[in-house]
């Protein structure tokens, strides 16, 4: 029904900086399990599992480095992750705007984390769907709810630690109903797995795996076009990914699927004394 649309060229809008703002405000609030706002920041803690939803959301400029306010903020949030055991950490954008800030804590003891370098990459839905593969490899199913079988075959392809599992699945299942758990069904089983959550104009992709054995064989692609049409008919106009520069498949795959690179952004931590 879409082939004549994969004939068209569709020329990508032009990336609005102001977009940056907005769309890190938007996934700030979506993928974590407890969220604390104080002042123009927000803290985000979800039992240790990924750096995004365990670190403080700068929403502002950072602030500057000589003011009361700013210490006490810093001083909060070491506070609200000190109760929860753990580590302190800070996400901050890349470049001249959370400088002063990236300062102040570096100043305190904050270090870099390694491996947490990582980009936002969007890309409007229409182009999405636009390559979107025909169906001759099973289906993608999107419930609003994640089976056990879908946890399991997302946490066997992430290869996070075992300890991470309990924290992770309590954050899925706060997620049911606000999201659509996307599975790429074959021959009666499960392949790929991801997740897709909506706020206003914007769908986050979240938690995308594919099986060992079914890699770069277009199930990765299959879920993503089909979480866009999805996400579409709840109106959402723009696809998001948070991706680490490790991620090398990952982020040959939304290449492919015409995602384009936005701002960047790193993490500070110190850890508990």
């Amino acid at each position: 029904m879409l082939s004549w649309l994969a004939r068209v060229t569709l020329s990508l809008p032009r990336r609005d900086p102001t977009d940056d703002l907005v769309l890190e405000e938007v996934a700030a609030r979506a993928w974590c399990l407890e969220q604390v706002r104080a002042g123009p920041w927000l803290l985000r803690a979800s039992g240790g599992h990924t750096r995004l939803a365990n670190a403080v959301a700068v929403l502002d400029g950072g602030g500057d480095d000589t003011g009361a306010p700013l210490a006490e903020r810093i001083a909060q949030a070491e506070a609200f992750y000190a109760e929860r055991h753990l580590p302190a950490r800070f996400q901050l954008a890349d470049g001249d705007r959370h400088a002063a800030l990236a300062g102040t804590l570096e100043r305190r003891g904050y270090r870099r984390e390694e491996g947490g370098d990582s980009t936002w990459w969007r890309a409007p839905l229409r182009s999405l769907r636009s390559v979107a593969p025909a169906e001759r490899d099973g289906r993608v199913l999107i419930a609003d709810a994640p089976s056990q079988g879908w946890v399991d075959l997302w946490w066997e392809t992430l290869g996070a630690p075992e300890s991470e599992k309990e924290a992770a699945t309590e954050l899925l299942w706060d997620l049911r109903g606000r999201c659509g758990f996307a599975a790429h069904v074959t021959n009666g089983e499960m392949v790929g797995v991801g997740l897709g959550m909506i706020e206003g104009p914007w769908l986050g992709v979240y938690a995308l795996g594919v099986r060992e054995d079914r890699r770069a064989r277009g199930s990765g692609r299959r879920i993503v076009c089909a979480l866009a049409t999805w996400g579409t008919a709840h109106a959402a106009q723009t696809a998001y990914v948070p991706l680490e520069d490790g991620a090398a498949a990952c982020v040959g795959l939304i290449g492919q699927l015409r995602f384009t690179p936005g701002s960047r952004f790193h993490f500070l931590r110190r850890d508990l004394a």
